[in-house]
C-alpha cells in the first residue's frame, strides 16, 4: 500500500499578515513490504511568522474514503512525535482525483523557530509508517491583540515630490505626489470626468478633483449610524458611471464575538457625495487579516474576491463564498451564462489581494492562485519578500517599456514589483523588479486610470508614476 501527501503552509489565518500560501511542497510515502526511504530535508532559512491559530494542510491519495479512514498521521515539533490531532479531509472536487484535502490545527508552539513535519501511518498488525516531510519552519508572533491600531498618517516615511528612478533596462520614472495626509490608503478607483476615488481602511472615501484638490469632507464614511467597526478594502467605479453613477465597495464589519464578515454593496455617486447603500452580498467568513477585493470586467460582470474566513476548508467548499472569486450582475444576482448557474467564477484563494485581466487576453491573474473551477493556466511564486497589496496591469502606450507589465503593490515589502511576460506568452514571466523600494513606504495600492496613467498609494499618499524628462 501506498501512501502520498502533499505538505502546504497554509498560513492564511493570523492577524494583521499576509502570507504566501503555498510555498513549499514534499511527499510522504509508506510501504507494506519495504521500509520507507528518508525524505531529505532542506535548509530553514528564514521562518514564516504565524499566531498560532493557523492550520497546516496537505493532499492525500486514497482510493476512496474507507481507504483514507485507516490512515493516521504523525507530527514531529522540533523532533518530538505525537499524533495529530483534529484531521478533516474533504473529498476530492473531481469525480475521477484521487486527491483529498486534509487539514489539522498546528500544534502548541515555543517561542523562536518550531521545525515542524508529517508522516503517514496505518496501525494493523505493526504500526507502519512513512518517512518524515520535508521541514516546515514557522515562529510564533507575540501579538498585542486581534486588531492592531491603524497608525496615523504622521507615521508614513517621508519622500519628496518628484522624485525619479531609473528601471533594470533603463527606464526613467518620475514619481509625483498627488494627494497628501491619507491614513492607510487602500484602493484607487477613476471617474470618467477625471477625479479619483481613494479609499481608506476605517471606511472613508475621499476625492481628488480633476485640478488637483483633496476634498476636505468624505464622499463617503461608513462608520457612521454603524454600531461595528468597518475595515475598507477595496471599490470600483462601474464602467458605465457616466450613466449609472454606481459605486461598488467591499468592506468587514466585526461582530460581537470578535469575528469579521465581508460586505459587498452598490453605491450612488453625485455632486462628490456616495450614498445610497444597496448591499449586495454580506455575511460572509472574513479571516482577522480580511483580504477582498472588487473590480468591474470588460463584460460589465461584478467581479468580487474574498479570503477564505481563516478556514482553508472553505476556499475549496463549493457551497461557501468564501476562498472563491464571484461573478455577479450589477444587482448581485447570478449571470444566466455563468457556468453551473452559480456565481462561483475561481476557487481555492486563501488571501487573495488584487486581481486584473491581461492585456489582450482574457487571463484572469490573482497574486493568491486560482483553480479548480476555471482553467488554470499558469502559477507564480512571488519573490519572499513580496506580500501582495494588490495588483494591475499597465495597459497603454503612456510607459513605453512597461506596457503590459504586471505591477504588484507590496506593503510589507515596501515595493512596487514589476513583473514582466514572454511577448510571445501570455502565461510566462521572464523578470521581475522590484521598483520603489523603501522609498515611498509601504506601496499600499496600485491602480491604472482609463488613459493608461499609473498611480500608487503609500501609508499617506497617492502618488503618480509618468516618465521622467
Amino acid at each position: 500500500m501506498h501512501v502520498a501527501a502533499s505538505l502546504q503552509r497554509y498560513i492564511a489565518s493570523g492577524a494583521g499578515r499576509a502570507v504566501v500560501i503555498l510555498l513549499a511542497t514534499c511527499t510522504i510515502a509508506c510501504d507494506k513490504k519495504t521500509d520507507a526511504p528518508d525524505t531529505p530535508g532542506v535548509a530553514p532559512g528564514q521562518p514564516e511568522i504565524v499566531t498560532g491559530s493557523e492550520r497546516i494542510g496537505w493532499t492525500q491519495s486514497a482510493s476512496d474514503r474507507n481507504e483514507l479512514d485507516t490512515f493516521r498521521y504523525a507530527i514531529y515539533l522540533n523532533d518530538v512525535r505525537s499524533e495529530l490531532a483534529g484531521v478533516t479531509c474533504l473529498p476530492p472536487p473531481i469525480r475521477a482525483s484521487n486527491d483529498f484535502a486534509c487539514s489539522a490545527p498546528l500544534p502548541a508552539l515555543g517561542s523562536g523557530s518550531n521545525k515542524i513535519e508529517l508522516a503517514a501511518f496505518i496501525i494493523g498488525a505493526q504500526v507502519l509508517e512513512s518517512g518524515r516531510s520535508t521541514p516546515l519552519f514557522v515562529s510564533k508572533a507575540v501579538m498585542a491583540s486581534k486588531m492592531p491600531a491603524m497608525p496615523s498618517a504622521s507615521s508614513a516615511t517621508p519622500w519628496a515630490s518628484g522624485l525619479t528612478l531609473t528601471t533594470v533596462d533603463g527606464i526613467r520614472l518620475r514619481v509625483d505626489r498627488r494627494a497628501a495626509g491619507l491614513v492607510r490608503p487602500v484602493d484607487i478607483a477613476f471617474v470618467p470626468d477625471g477625479r479619483l476615488l481613494i479609499a481608506e481602511e476605517s471606511g472613508r472615501i475621499l476625492v481628488l478633483t480633476v485640478d488637483g484638490r483633496l476634498l476636505a469632507e468624505p464622499a463617503l464614511t461608513l462608520a457612521r449610524g454603524r454600531a461595528t467597526d468597518p475595515r475598507l478594502l477595496s471599490l470600483a467605479v462601474d464602467p458605465a458611471f457616466d450613466r449609472t453613477h454606481l459605486v461598488y465597495a467591499v468592506y468587514t464589519t466585526a461582530a460581537a464575538d470578535g469575528s469579521r464578515a465581508f460586505t459587498l454593496s452598490r453605491f450612488t455617486e453625485a455632486s462628490n457625495k456616495i450614498f445610497g447603500e444597496i448591499v449586495l452580498l454580506d455575511g460572509v467568513a472574513a479571516s482577522p487579516s480580511s483580504s477582498a477585493s472588487v473590480r468591474v470586467g470588460a463584460d460589465g460582470k461584478l467581479f468580487a474576491a474574498f479570503d477564505d474566513g481563516g478556514d482553508p476548508r472553505r476556499a475549496g467548499d463549493l457551497a461557501s463564498p468564501s476562498g472563491k472569486v464571484l461573478r455577479l450582475n450589477p444587482d448581485g444576482t447570478t449571470p444566466a451564462d455563468q457556468a453551473g448557474l452559480t456565481p462561483t467564477y475561481a476557487t481555492d484563494l486563501h488571501s487573495p489581494h488584487g486581481f486584473d485581466w491581461q492585456p489582450g487576453s482574457r487571463v484572469l491573474w490573482i497574486t493568491a492562485g486560482a483553480r479548480r473551477r476555471g482553467v488554470r493556466l499558469a502559477a507564480y511564486s512571488l519573490p519572499r519578500d513580496t506580500r501582495p497589496s494588490a495588483a494591475a496591469f499597465l495597459r497603454g502606450p503612456s510607459l513605453p517599456g512597461l506596457q503590459n507589465d504586471l505591477l504588484i503593490a507590496s506593503a510589507e515589502g515596501r515595493h512596487l514589483l514589476r513583473v514582466r511576460f514572454d511577448r510571445s506568452s501570455v502565461t510566462r514571466v521572464v523578470a521581475t523588479e522590484r521598483l520603489l523600494q523603501d522609498v515611498v513606504g509601504g506601496v499600499r495600492a496600485v491602480a491604472v486610470s482609463p488613459d493608461d496613467g499609473l498611480y500608487i498609494a503609500s501609508d499617506d499618499a497617492v502618488a503618480q508614476i509618468s516618465m521622467a524628462e
